[in-house]
């Protein structure tokens, strides 16, 4: 692989997984914006839409900590995306179930998350974005335990 001259570091994989991955980052928070949301907070969302989860629940599923939890789950809640509602088999806890404004909200930002997929991959050739999807997955499959924050 040839090294660019603009970036030394170009010709180090791990270098240039870092600096796509900041700007795929870029692109989802764009396009979330419109929604009012981020990234942590559709990834929440998602995790929320098959089935009501507890806060500790959704810290070990996102890696996100209690205190980042709780300042997601009160913005999801003051937008009317979640509700917190007691469990009914344990009164301690505490779940936070998706409204039908955040299963709306999330149909709607996968959408749009879907078609700037396909523009940030436009360069690729179909065959081109399997084998990068397969090798992604299998290089987060080693090097995950399952629980990145984002």
């Amino acid at each position: 692989m040839a090294t660019s001259s603009i970036d030394p570091l170009a010709g180090m994989t791990g270098f240039l997984l870092v600096k796509v991955g900041i700007a795929a980052s870029a692109a989802i928070e764009e396009t979330l914006r419109p929604l009012g949301l981020r990234g942590r907070e559709f990834r929440l969302l998602s995790f929320l839409a098959a089935e009501p989860h507890s806060q500790r629940e959704l810290c070990a599923l996102t890696g996100l900590d209690r205190t980042t939890m709780v300042s997601v789950v009160d913005g999801l809640e003051s937008t009317g995306l979640v509700v917190r509602e007691r469990s009914t088999t344990d009164r301690r806890v505490h779940l936070v179930t998706m409204t039908d404004a955040g299963h709306e909200t999330r149909r709607e930002a996968l959408r749009r998350l879907r078609l700037a997929q396909e523009e940030f991959l436009a360069p690729l050739s179909e065959t081109e974005r399997d084998r990068l999807h397969h090798a992604a997955e299998r290089l987060y499959t080693v090097h995950s335990d399952g629980c990145a924050a984002e």
